[in-house]
């Protein structure tokens, strides 16, 4: 009796990992808007033309042309805190000031995680990150600069400004967890190793706004979710600013 204990005690740690991990599933989300696309504006340029060009267009709303799919929009599986597994600070995300305009456009990132801002550009760039009326951070880049880091702790939207070049500007968002992602340019983004059970789903696009819908996760599976923005929310304009 005693040695079937003692078989079945060093036998409990390693099934209980391979429990837990076939309590997890992929969700996989794609976001469509099948309104009117209103056109770019353009801006006018009156700095460093040489570099920035003359003018810029400035286009909120990606959707693809056959699938209908929304680029940027970025996707959150609400309620859900981190692994207790996780050990190791989150990677680091670069932000680049290149071609004039920020790269990538929405950037999300964990909290914990470095911002790393690099000017890619040959003129100098202020790199102006806020988070509701605070500022972030506010630095000038020249050119060839090295890069700025500085690390996110709170979570949350934060707007990013060049204040040499007004029409250049971003997002960061920051989640406490990692199930989170943006969408690609069909609209799609998979989240993985989400813990199987009711959850819901918040979208945030910067044109569109907010979406919401609910998914149910199966244990070791995966589950497709497909949103679709009403008609008339690409005539709202950025919300942000509001």
């Amino acid at each position: 009796m005693f040695l079937i204990i003692l078989i079945m005690t060093l036998l409990l740690p390693n099934t209980a990992p391979a429990q837990t991990q076939k309590e997890q599933g992929v969700v996989t989300i794609q976001i469509l808007y099948r309104g009117t696309v209103p056109p770019p504006a353009v801006i006018k340029v009156t700095r460093d033309v040489d570099v920035c060009g003359i003018s810029m267009p400035m286009q909120s709303l990606i959707v693809h042309s056959s699938s209908r799919g929304v680029k940027d929009a970025v996707v959150t599986i609400e309620g859900i805190p981190a692994p207790d597994t996780e050990h190791a600070p989150p990677a680091p995300m670069v932000l680049s000031n290149s071609r004039c305009a920020f790269s990538p456009h929405v950037l999300p990132l964990r909290t914990g995680a470095a911002l790393e801002i690099h000017n890619q550009d040959p003129v100098m760039h202020n790199t102006h990150v806020t988070n509701e009326v605070r500022t972030f951070i506010n630095v000038a880049m020249v050119a060839k600069a090295r890069p700025v880091v500085k690390k996110v702790e709170k979570p949350g939207l934060y707007r990013v400004q060049c204040d040499a070049h007004k029409f250049m500007r971003g997002y960061v968002l920051a989640a406490e967890h990692p199930y989170f992602g943006v969408t690609d340019e069909h609209g799609h983004t998979r989240i993985l190793n989400v813990p199987a059970g009711n959850h819901e789903i918040s979208v945030w696009h910067e044109q569109l706004g907010p979406l919401q819908a609910h998914v149910t996760v199966p244990a070791n599976g995966d589950v497709t979710v497909t949103l679709e923005y009403p008609e008339d929310r690409a005539h709202h304009g950025d919300r942000t600013n509001k």
